[in-house]
């Protein structure tokens, strides 16, 4: 075990609740409805201190195209609500007793409006001005369209795929003080983005605020963005002059946002009787929830982006839309988008493969991308070993039999990433803008240095970075932490090593003192292929499937720690099979939730995991540590072997995922 892992399997890590400090403490009032107008809101006789919209009318950040009809998250609910779980008003006490005996006494009353949950053609229209409920719609399409026309074939698919929550083992949480700065320690992924999103909805300049991020307990894309409640507790340390935490209970947590998947798709791929395909036409629409927030305006378009997967195809027209309903607002969630686009190519190739009586391998194989390849939709796509994977994991599947999904995992170098390397007597230390919620990136990054300066890994010490310490940086997401931060790491040190020369680090420090390099290094996003193999059984008086034997494998690049990259995948692999088998964060058609725990929204136990072997095949990136990201890769093909393992076991084609007992044997 790495010693930076260590500590947290000790109960020795220190999160955001174990800062001990004298505090106040602060509650959330939320909607119980799905969709209501607010009539009026009764304060709490014993409250010192209570926010609603009117002490702080402001607005959550987002990303979105300027053509989307846009309507952003309060971070108080304003006159309606739309969700259950919206924010309406803050409580701050002095113990969480207290809070919670406040949020009792407060007395909201509501009057209720008609929900829509639905994506197709719904009836009511949640926000004014947004008809049929759609913030945007644009197609994505490219390559030559007149290919279309040539095709002996076409099948098509329509699958749902429900909502899941991220389930981190840590929930969100924050402690704020202002003392003419902003202090906040934060559960987060991005330390420079929360503090410029704060900027934003405090309106307050940035260097003002200081980001403190301790330990993390994972993330998955749900410590991304700004959320509604870190922004209100910073706005009441500031008003109450006071420290303020805010930690979010389990419950809270399974209906905030931001929630994963949610998405419609009805695509067909046209191909050749000579086995290739063509290209893929359709449409993809993802669940917005009830408000644009964080990214998930694009997330229709990002999946049709990628919807060519591992293959070289001729044309692409997909519509892909973005609709409002009364849920949460959704997000990234590990894949975001990545295992949506791979479950429809490979769902896609299956059947395109029993239409044209040929072995799934055998179609894989004449379309496999062979070499750097721009596709229809727009992405470069870098040489890797895809042949390798597809013909390695080939091997597994014919003497283990089962089903294969093949992918290319799209790893986010853009725009690149912040370190900083700082000389100290015989030591060095690093500092960088990624931020580790689990992956191990001190043992990946002090290798790294260790490599370039010629010095014993003991010798480097490796932290992420809180604000004050770097200029800005980026954050750990989309599977880059190694391949931006890593680069980011290597070029710190190149310029430490020309700087000092032929002299040893010890030596070095003699002579010229104490040294800080601080750079930004660009990075391109660029891809990881994969291929996974896996059987499932089902029991026959149960109708309940099982996961028997798993077989990953992926390209990685040059491996820098086997047993790190090894653990992303085993992760990777267990969530997205158990988005397939168990997890459903189901509302009914009102936008009411259907759950209330873990258990209800089906987060696997011990029990039921399987045990996930690994291999690696190692095609160099064109970076310069050789690597190419991994954090994603098992999400995206434990789903989609899974899906096409049950379809192969029980000779039925699912529209839904996840797929209950019910819909294997009824």
């Amino acid at each position: 075990m790495e010693l930076e892992h260590l500590p947290l399997v000790q109960g020795k890590g220190k999160y955001v609740d174990d800062i001990k400090v004298e505090s106040l403490y602060l509650g959330m009032i939320r909607s119980p409805y799905p969709r209501a107008r607010i009539v009026r809101i009764l304060r709490p006789e014993k409250a010192r201190f209570f926010f609603t919209n009117v002490d702080l009318p402001a607005y959550l950040p987002i990303v979105a195209p300027k053509e989307a009809k846009v309507v952003r998250m309060p971070v108080f609910a304003e006159s309606v609500v739309n969700f259950v779980g919206q924010p309406v008003a803050a409580v701050v006490a002095n113990s969480p007793e207290e809070v919670e005996d406040l949020i009792e006494e407060t007395n909201v009353e509501y009057e209720e409006l008609e929900p829509s949950t639905e994506l197709i053609d719904p009836k009511i229209e949640i926000h004014a001005g947004v008809s049929k409920n759609i913030s945007f719609k644009t197609k994505v399409k490219g390559g030559n369209q007149n290919e279309f026309s040539h095709a002996d074939i076409e099948v098509e698919r329509e699958i749902t795929m429900e909502r899941v929550v991220a389930n981190p083992m840590e929930t969100k949480g924050i402690l704020a003080y202002y003392d003419g700065m902003l202090r906040v320690f934060v559960s987060a992924q991005t330390v420079f983005r929360i503090r410029r999103e704060l900027s934003q909805v405090l309106n307050i300049p940035p260097e003002k605020i200081e980001v403190n991020v301790p330990d993390v307990g994972g993330g998955f894309g749900n410590k991304v963005p700004l959320h509604a409640e870190y922004a209100i507790t910073a706005f009441a340390a500031i008003k109450t002059g006071k420290p303020v935490k805010w930690i979010e209970t389990r419950t809270e947590h399974l209906n905030n946002p931001t929630q994963g998947k949610g998405v419609y798709a009805k695509v067909k791929l046209y191909g050749r009787r000579t086995g290739e395909i063509i290209g893929f036409k359709g449409t993809v629409i993802n669940d917005l929830g009830a408000y644009n927030y964080t990214i998930n305006t694009t997330t229709a378009s990002f999946i049709a982006s990628l919807i060519t997967g591992p293959y070289q195809v001729k044309a692409v027209e997909i519509d892909a839309i973005s609709v409002f309903t009364n849920r949460p607002p959704t997000g990234p969630y590990r894949g975001a988008g990545r295992p949506e686009a791979a479950l429809i190519h490979e769902s896609l190739i299956e059947d395109f493969a029993e239409e044209v009586k040929m072995d799934s391998i055998q179609v894989r194989r004449i379309n496999v991308i062979k070499g750097p390849y721009n596709t229809p939709t727009g992405l470069s796509i870098d040489r890797a070993g895809y042949q390798e994977v597809l013909e390695t994991a080939g091997e597994v599947l014919r003497s283990r039999g089962g089903a294969i999904a093949f992918f290319s995992e799209q790893t986010r170098g853009l725009p690149g990433e912040s370190a900083k390397i700082r000389l100290k007597g015989d030591e060095v230390e690093v500092i960088v803008g990624s931020r580790n919620h689990g992956q191990g990136h001190a043992t990946v990054f002090r290798k790294l240095v260790s490599q370039v300066l010629g010095i014993p890994e003991a010798k480097v010490k490796v932290r992420p970075a809180n604000s004050p310490d770097l200029k800005d940086g980026i954050g750990s997401f989309g599977s880059r932490s190694v391949i931006a931060g890593g680069s980011a790491v290597i070029e710190a040190s190149l310029k430490l090593r020309e700087k000092i020369g032929e002299l040893s680090v010890e030596e070095a420090f003699k002579r010229l003192g104490p040294i800080d390099i601080e750079v930004f290094k660009e990075v391109p996003d660029i891809f990881s292929p994969g291929a996974h193999v896996t059987e499932v059984e089902v029991d026959p008086e149960t109708c309940i499937p099982r996961v028997k034997y798993y077989f990953a494998v992926d390209d990685i690049g040059k491996v820098i720690n086997f047993d790190d990259a090894k653990g992303q995948v085993i992760g990777g692999v267990i969530q997205g099979i158990s988005e397939v088998l168990w997890e459903w964060a189901r509302y009914d058609k009102n936008g009411n939730p259907q759950f209330s725990s873990i258990a209800d929204e089906g987060v696997p136990t011990p029990v039921e995991v399987p045990e996930v072997l690994s291999k690696f095949v190692e095609f160099p990136s064109s970076l310069p540590h050789g690597a190419r990201g991994i954090g994603e890769g098992g999400t995206i093909g434990g789903m989609v072997a899974t899906f096409i393992a049950l379809e192969k076991k029980t000779k039925k084609k699912f529209k839904r995922i996840p797929i209950l007992p019910e819909d294997i044997c009824l």
